[in-house]
């Protein structure tokens, strides 16, 4: 008799099941069923979306986004997206510089507010970088806004948009998906052709050259093979074909090519090693980089300082090598965060390694993994079912807003490059950022 009425206890917890994850800077985020929104990491610029400036731990609802129907969920370096299929709307919140939101202004927005100028627009895609974003209407269309001081909203200016405006040079032609990154995107057109535009140092635009392009460009070194996915890293461009086939091109001083050297390339460039496998995912992080095959087997590399690429130590790889998870469990999502990794198995159990310092691994720590740790609180095979904290759980003493001159010191000129982390930068990023540097 205990043991039925324990059952039946057991049966009445809401189990949540989580449908897909994304990962920013020092942030991640996931969509459960019931659409349930939860966030963790950091969020001193208010990437959580909970009303504060506060730092999560452990997955969090975000009871502020009341809205049904969230179909998608995207992380941007400090800013996160949500887009509701139902109401047809987009949601932005987190760090507004540059207009990165799409709000028509630079502030900060603590909790989802909807983008007005994407309203009733039926969405398919949406992808962030750094600081630029983009949308892909149903029809194929491409929205862009944010910061453009490479080009990268491919609106033939290096003018920045507070909010989101056509892409011009797509016009009768239909694009299936978008990549961002730092200051580079890409994008694939139904009829499988790649473009690039933005910052081209690195040859990141596949462009066969070093120069920035203001528009969207096509790619024509490709093998004559169709593309049907791209992805864009830090520095560096990822695409597949529809054989299944990997492709890299761009930055390659920490190995995140794949090719077994630290060579940078101009255009597209075939992953000889995994040619035997039918790539069906791919993901780019700062300088990582991963790849997800159609049976379910992860393969990562690049930069490994914090562990990010999920082999058990902190040595950069410049080839693939298979991240292993507990009874070989077959996965179905991946996604890069800048320093930190997270994946979504088949049996609907989250796992995440990398860079932990601010709590973005979602395990209740401030500690780095090297290899994949099960977060508990969103796991069929952890604590599942047990409730999840709200933000209103936990009322941070009032600070609902911290206004960014209390966060931030102001940068003196604008020949500043963006702090990311002391003696961990380069010298070949562009040095006109002026942005707001974190105290």
């Amino acid at each position: 008799m205990g043991e039925s009425s324990e059952v039946a206890s057991d049966e009445r917890k809401p189990c949540h099941e989580v449908l897909l994850v994304s990962a920013g800077a020092s942030h991640s985020v996931a969509l459960l069923s019931d659409n349930v929104v939860c966030s963790w990491g950091r969020g001193e610029d208010g990437q959580l979306g909970h009303g504060d400036a506060e730092d999560r731990l452990v997955p969090t609802v975000i009871i502020t986004l009341d809205s049904p129907g969230i179909v998608s969920l995207t992380c941007g370096a400090d800013h996160t997206i949500a887009y509701s299929d139902s109401e047809s709307q987009v949601f932005s919140w987190g760090w507004g510089d540059f207009g990165r939101l799409g709000h028509g202004n630079s502030s900060d927005v603590f909790t989802p507010q909807p983008v007005k100028a994407l309203q009733d627009l039926k969405i398919k895609q949406i992808a962030c970088g750094d600081s630029h974003c983009l949308a892909v209407s149903i029809d194929g269309q491409v929205m862009s806004w944010g910061r453009n001081q490479n080009g990268q909203l491919g609106l033939g200016t290096t003018e920045d948009s507070l909010i989101p405006q056509i892409v011009q040079a797509f016009e009768g032609i239909s694009v299936k998906m978008v990549a961002a990154g730092a200051e580079h995107t890409a994008a694939v057109t139904e009829d499988g052709e790649l473009y690039g535009w933005g910052w081209g140092r690195y040859g990141n635009l596949g462009l066969g050259d070093r120069e920035d392009r203001l528009v969207p460009a096509k790619v024509s070194s490709v093998e004559g093979e169709k593309k049907a996915l791209v992805a864009c890293g830090w520095r560096h461009t990822i695409c597949v074909s529809y054989t299944g086939q990997l492709y890299t091109y761009g930055w390659s001083k920490y190995g995140q090519l794949g090719h077994g050297d630290y060579e940078d390339h101009l255009t597209p460039h075939k992953l000889e090693v995994l040619k035997d496998h039918n790539i069906s995912q791919i993901s780019g992080g700062w300088r990582h980089t991963m790849a997800l095959t159609s049976n379910g087997i992860l393969y990562g590399w690049g930069w490994n300082k914090f562990g990010q690429v999920g082999v058990g130590h902190n040595s950069d790889h410049c080839s693939p090598v298979q991240v292993k998870f507990p009874n070989e469990q077959i996965i179905i999502q991946v996604a890069c965060g800048w320093r930190h990794t997270i994946a979504l198995t088949e049996t609907k159990n989250v796992f995440s390694w990398g860079r932990g310092t601010s709590g973005q691994l979602g395990h209740g720590e401030i500690v780095d993994r090297y290899i994949p740790k099960i977060i508990e609180m969103l796991s069929s095979d952890g604590s599942r079912c047990e409730k999840l904290e709200s933000s209103i759980a936990n009322p941070m003493s009032g600070k609902i807003w911290i206004s960014p001159t209390e966060r931030y010191a102001t940068v003196p000129n604008e020949n500043v490059a963006r702090l990311v982390e002391i003696n961990d930068t380069d010298v070949n990023v562009p040095q006109n950022d002026g942005k707001r540097i974190r105290i």
